[in-house]
């Protein structure tokens, strides 16, 4: 029996906590969150790896592929070169968020 893991067409969000644009999708079953702006560059890739976030290709079709090693090196996917979404924000509100709100 095979089983297809699904994949689904990415989608225009902000972060809930920190209101940054995202991307998100399944890939391959596996949720995907990046952030919108795509890296300029290979550098900026190797230093989101390095910095433990995933990188993922926005495809034409608006699919987004996690880059692995092998898909990293043969750089054939087509598309834009996002990095995983990691929020900064902080993960409990504060007595200033509160209060800052309710203005």
């Amino acid at each position: 029996m095979t089983r297809h893991l699904i994949s689904t067409v990415a989608t225009d969000h902000r972060c809930d906590r920190c209101h940054t644009p995202i991307i998100t999708a399944l890939d391959d079953g596996i949720p995907a969150r990046v952030d919108a702006t795509p890296l300029p560059d290979r550098q900026t890739e190797i230093d989101a790896l390095l910095n433990g976030k995933f990188t993922y290709t926005l495809t034409l079709n608006r699919h987004l592929i996690h880059r692995d090693a092998d898909r990293i090196t043969a750089n054939t996917l087509t598309g834009t070169i996002h990095a995983e979404h990691k929020c900064t924000a902080p993960a409990q509100l504060t007595f200033d968020d509160l209060m800052n709100g309710a203005q």
